[in-house]
């Protein structure tokens, strides 16, 4: 149902070939078509968690690469990669996010087919694309929780995408996910492995012109820890960008977020939510 409700979705964006040029009385021409996945983001807004509100900043780089398979004609690759994304915020909950590198690799073929090679070797159609998504480096420290830390040393999910967008517009993708986590408190550091017993999603929808850009997120499954223990854990985050202007040619947009955790935040693996509004920057980011 959200292969089909995305798929409609994306029928209703208007044609390729959006003007993305402006031009003033005095023939000057000025750019008005955004890239929400490409340039430096710096943003600031209000962190809400626990009926407490707080000052949030967020800041990253962002980069995306659209080429065509040098294997295959019919073939082309959209890579989005977020290099060094922080998010702090203070209050009585003081807090800061960092990823060192979090990244999607999708992978689209016109006419996708699937090879079975046991015995007779048989193409057969296959109505997938396939992508890949890794993050490296994922550190939380949590002020308020004491002398303490929690890093995602690292994942990586598998996944198909029933969609099958020919542009970097708008993509479904799931599937499994592995991923190893350390938590470190006062009483040492322990080990946490999901050895693709966890669903991923990764899920988008973008305007033509940029100018709104909706991405889904999210983690469940099983995890497990050195010592033979094992617990379920969740987390979904939702974020919605608005472009409302742009200075000198860097889009200013309006970003709405919201975070959702079962079992897995913080050293204590609370269940909890967030909310986030504010205004962001991405210099360099027009097209």
């Amino acid at each position: 149902m959200v292969a089909l409700a995305l798929a409609l979705l994306l029928s209703t964006l208007p044609s390729p070939d959006v003007a993305c040029e402006g031009r003033t009385d005095a023939g000057e021409t000025f750019p008005t078509c955004f890239d929400p996945g490409t340039g430096w983001v710096l943003g600031a807004g209000l962190h809400l968690q626990d009926a407490e509100a707080a000052l949030l900043l967020r800041t990253g780089i962002l980069v995306r690469v659209v080429r065509t398979s040098d294997s295959k004609v019919d073939s082309s690759w959209f890579d989005s990669h977020r290099l060094f994304m922080t998010e702090a915020w203070g209050g009585t909950r003081k807090a800061l996010t960092f990823t060192g590198y979090e990244g999607l690799l999708r992978r689209h073929v016109d006419e996708g087919s699937l090879l079975v090679s046991l015995g007779r070797p048989v193409r057969i159609p296959f109505p997938f694309d396939v992508a890949m998504a890794v993050r490296a480096a994922h550190l939380e420290r949590r002020v308020w929780e004491g002398p303490g830390w929690t890093l995602e040393t690292g994942r990586v999910g598998l996944l198909l995408d029933p969609v099958r967008t020919n542009s970097e517009w708008g993509w479904l993708a799931v599937g499994p996910a592995a991923s190893h986590t350390l938590r470190h408190d006062r009483d040492g550091t322990t080990h946490e492995v999901s050895p693709f017993t966890s669903l991923m999603l990764d899920t988008g929808w973008e305007t033509r012109d940029g100018r709104w850009a909706l991405r889904v997120t999210g983690l469940a499954g099983w995890a497990f820890d050195f010592d033979g223990g094992s617990h379920f854990r969740a987390r979904g985050e939702v974020a919605l960008e608005h472009v409302l202007l742009a200075i000198n040619d860097a889009p200013v947009a309006l970003r709405l977020a919201a975070t959702g955790v079962r079992g897995d935040a913080g050293l204590s693996r609370r269940d909890e939510g967030m909310l986030g509004a504010g205004l962001v920057v991405r210099p360099f980011g027009e097209r």
